[in-house]
């Protein structure tokens, strides 16, 4: 590559890892080119992109966009980035997915909010439930004891009723 198609490659892929939602780096050694084809259909389902990158390049376009960042060790070895452009729970859902039914990925590290996290913790992000279940589990969670407590507070008159009928019961005999 001429120097200048060098530099334009860093700076779109600096640009990709500036505009996203997160970031996750896989070792792709066992992928062959028709397996990449089926595995950026299911990504992009979820609006979301691979990238098959030279880790020199990728090396200086990290450097540049993620000064705080040491990843050093993430382009080691073949290294795809997988860019989230929308909602990064779908897209370590459908990564795990690809990994579970190919066995072609490898989890290396990913970049969320500007921070570096392990394989583990995007594990963790892909074991989630859906956004749905999530909302539905905290109106539960809020609707539960305010139902409670609206049930204590009609049986207080309810009880305050019993007792005076109670008492009057009493007095009658």
């Amino acid at each position: 590559m001429i120097k200048s198609e060098k530099l334009n490659k860093v700076n779109s892929i600096k640009e990709e890892f500036l505009n996203n939602n997160g970031l996750f780096f896989t070792d792709h050694s066992n992928i062959k080119s028709d397996q990449s084809v089926v595995i950026r259909d299911k990504l992009y389902e979820v609006d979301a992109t691979l990238m098959i990158l030279k880790n020199t390049l990728a090396s200086i376009a990290a450097s540049e966009s993620f000064k705080d960042l040491d990843l050093s060790n993430v382009f080691k070895g073949p290294t795809s980035v997988i860019v989230s452009h929308k909602d990064l729970i779908a897209t370590a859902k459908v990564l795990k997915d690809i990994i579970k039914e190919y066995d072609l990925l490898k989890i290396k590290a990913g970049i969320i909010d500007g921070k570096l996290v392990s394989a583990n913790e995007i594990n963790m992000l892909a074991n989630l439930p859906s956004r749905e279940i999530l909302i539905s589990q905290v109106v539960c969670a809020i609707a539960g004891p305010l139902s409670m407590l609206v049930n204590v507070l009609n049986n207080l008159p309810q009880k305050l009723v019993m007792t005076l009928s109670a008492i009057q019961k009493e007095k009658a005999n």
